[in-house]
């Protein structure tokens, strides 16, 4: 067993795209390796700005032999009469590689065939290396990449050398004229030096010397540890924000920590406004005091250890110094302006061509959100009514112009400056909740029916415009919004009727926009319970039991509690003869209603129709009842009785006798218990 070694070195490669660059290297090598017939022990991928590389352990000297049945033609074309291979036969050997002599007659469905065992002798791992290597490194799927050199190699950024070793030797490729070698580089300013490369573990050494750590939790580590070195020696506290932590940790090779500060004057600006100018523009982390409040310190990473640190500081400082001051301006013209003025101004923008202005959607959901007010709480209807028409004000604001980001955040500060009621203030902001998966929730009931209004909006009017989702492209994020409604009915224990509240979606749209108002509603329906199911089931629940369910009600707690219980309970024996024997009544009846009233009991010839009978009157109003109140628990345990009498009927007892009476009564009887069994849901579905 050997080991393979790759690095890329190149000019700095944006953070964003070196974490999925590492992973796709690391599972193309898995993928091509396994493929190739090529036994290997671990593959590492990782990186820094300058540099990704691949560390393949225990990769064997030369792929392993194989054999491949391989079928060829019918043995009547194959043989002549006399038993001899013909040209066709002897073609098929020749093609393949296989001796004649070797070859077999196989039956099979379709008649007899010839086949033969395809050998083949394993080849140097380092001939397929050549070929194979060069290859990945021109797949890796850069969200943007572009030709540098004369060739049509595209990277994202300019590549200027190649380490590639097999087993200590330079395995040798070339691309876009550059030579595979032995030789990196260290870190581009401390230590630019040339180094030669005898195997991983020199790499990773005589970087660390030339100042770059080339393993990204290793700085990830070391920014960790100079930020509690910063916070145990000044007393304050850094919330450090994991998605900040991977992308710093992507834009340096020697990572040193810079402690700054800034005017406290610009503390008069809301919070979030100082941590979106410092964590997303400037990536620096953002200082709070022990009790949580924002402090006008940061912590900035720096890519090398500079000789005068007070320079670096007040660098750092007069860059978010321009950047806060822009954000205070904007904020001083935005308060003097009146949200609901900025509400008026949307009749000018225009939200989608087929949908009409921001102004248009807003009548919108705000239509919407008074019909879910008045449905759940009309006590909060006169704040719902508010917050709907003054929640995208903010949109045209200078500040959430300059800082998209901040949109919601910006309405909710505006709003409470300008006196609105403290639920409308939260609402505004509320309305984007859920923003994506494992957001908060809305806590106002006007947030909560302002998000459902704004978010069903979207999708109803893309779905009337035919604007569907398909595969994974969903540019106007409707599964997002989607699940957003569902976590907020769920978690909240809201009783709506889909249907009814998408007719109402829709009702409001029927006037700007031509559609099949029948058509698009069952396909809105039908996208929003597919988007339940799959909650539903990364939630554990099986998907067929959700399937089996559906068509109970079109309320979303209603079918959840149905749906678990039949996962509760479908995998017990009694449950699965209940599903096969409510499967085999469709089938007799094929969906014919026989009247449940005209049971005779004086029809009865097997003292098994008679045990049925007993049960089914004895559990029908109970069951109906359990299944009323939404204990689907309860009404589930309740049928499992019918498991041996339901057994023992179709056992003992021919449906369709001969006798018309007999016959129709015994239907009847059945038409009962599907009557009963159905109560629970589609129970063929589970059979």
């Amino acid at each position: 067993m050997s080991y393979y070694f790759l690095e890329i070195g190149s000019e700095e490669i944006p953070a964003g795209f070196i974490g999925k660059s590492c992973d796709f290297l690391r599972g193309e090598f898995e993928k091509q390796l396994k493929e190739n017939n090529i036994a290997f022990g671990s593959v590492t991928a990782d990186g820094t700005p300058r540099r990704m590389y691949v560390y393949v352990t225990g990769i064997a000297e030369k792929q392993a032999d194989s054999e491949e049945f391989i079928m060829g033609p019918p043995a009547s074309i194959a043989y002549d009469a006399d038993g001899n291979l013909t040209k066709a036969g002897q073609g098929f050997a020749a093609s393949k590689g296989i001796k004649p002599e070797d070859l077999k007659r196989t039956k099979t469905d379709k008649g007899e065939y010839i086949s033969g065992v395809k050998k083949s002798v394993g080849v140097e791992t380092a001939e397929v290396l050549k070929d194979l290597v060069p290859r990945i490194i021109k797949s890796i799927p850069f969200q943007k990449s572009m030709r540098w050199g004369s060739t049509d190699f595209r990277f994202a950024r300019p590549v200027h050398w190649f380490i590639s070793l097999f087993g200590g030797e330079v395995l040798p490729f070339e691309i876009d004229g550059i030579q595979a070698d032995r030789f990196t580089y260290g870190h581009r300013i401390m230590c630019p030096s040339r180094f030669e490369i005898k195997d991983y573990d020199s790499y990773v050494k005589t970087l660390a010397d030339a100042r770059v750590t080339v393993n990204t939790e290793s700085r990830k580590e070391q920014i960790m540890i100079q930020i509690k070195a910063l916070e145990e020696k000044h007393g304050f506290r850094v919330d450090v924000d994991p998605d900040l932590l991977d992308t710093v940790s992507n834009l340096v090779e020697a990572p040193v920590a810079v402690l700054g500060s800034f005017s406290e004057d610009f503390l008069k600006l809301p919070p979030e406004v100082l941590i979106t100018s410092m964590k997303n523009h400037q990536k620096y982390f953002y200082v709070n005091d022990k009790n949580g409040k924002l402090l006008n310190y940061f912590i900035g990473i720096s890519n090398t250890e500079p000789e005068n640190t007070e320079l670096i500081r007040k660098g750092y400082a007069r860059v978010l110094r321009a950047r806060l001051t822009d954000a205070k301006f904007f904020y001083e013209n935005d308060i003097n302006v009146p949200l609901s003025q900025r509400t008026e101004e949307l009749r000018k923008v225009v939200y989608q061509e087929k949908l009409g202005t921001s102004y248009a959607k807003m009548e919108r959901f705000r239509t919407v959100a008074a019909y879910l007010a008045e449905t759940l709480d009309n006590t909060a209807k006169a704040n719902t009514d508010r917050a709907a028409y003054l929640c995208k004000a903010d949109l045209l604001s200078e500040m959430v112009y300059e800082f998209p980001e901040l949109q919601g955040i910006m309405g909710r500060e505006y709003a409470a400056l300008q006196k609105e009621e403290e639920s409308v203030v939260k609402a505004i902001f509320e309305h984007y909740l859920p923003r994506f998966a494992g957001d908060r929730l809305p806590e106002t009931a006007a947030g909560s029916f302002v998000s459902m209004a704004d978010k069903l909006d979207t999708v109803c009017g893309c779905f009337a415009v035919g604007l569907i989702p398909s595969g994974s492209n969903d540019p106007y994020a409707l599964r997002r919004s989607t699940i957003g409604i569902l976590q907020i009915i769920r978690t909240k224990g809201y009783r709506l009727d889909l249907g009814s509240l998408i007719e109402k979606s829709l009702s409001v749209l029927a006037g700007a926009v031509k559609f099949d108002a029948e058509k698009t509603a069952a396909a809105v329906k039908e996208f929003i319970l597919q988007r339940l199911k799959q909650l539903l089931v990364t939630e554990g629940v099986d998907g067929e039991c959700f399937d089996a369910a559906s068509g109970l009600s079109s309320d979303v707690i209603t079918l959840e509690k149905a749906a678990r219980a039949l996962a509760k309970y479908r995998n017990s024996a009694e449950f699965g003869v209940i599903s096969q024997g409510y499967k085999r009544i469709n089938n007799i009846l094929k969906k014919q209603e026989w009247n449940t009233d005209a049971v005779n009991p004086a029809l009865f010839e097997k003292v098994e129709e008679k045990a049925l009978a007993d049960l089914l009157a004895e559990k029908k109003q109970a069951t109906a009842e359990l299944i009323n109140k939404e204990d689907f628990e309860t009404a589930l345990s309740g049928l499992l009785a019918f498991s041996k009498p339901v057994d023992a009927f179709f056992e003992a007892v021919m449906v369709m006798a001969e006798d018309e009476k007999v016959k129709n009564n015994r239907l009847s009887l059945l038409t009962g218990l599907r009557n009963i069994f159905g109560l629970a849901g589609d129970l063929s579905k589970l059979a």
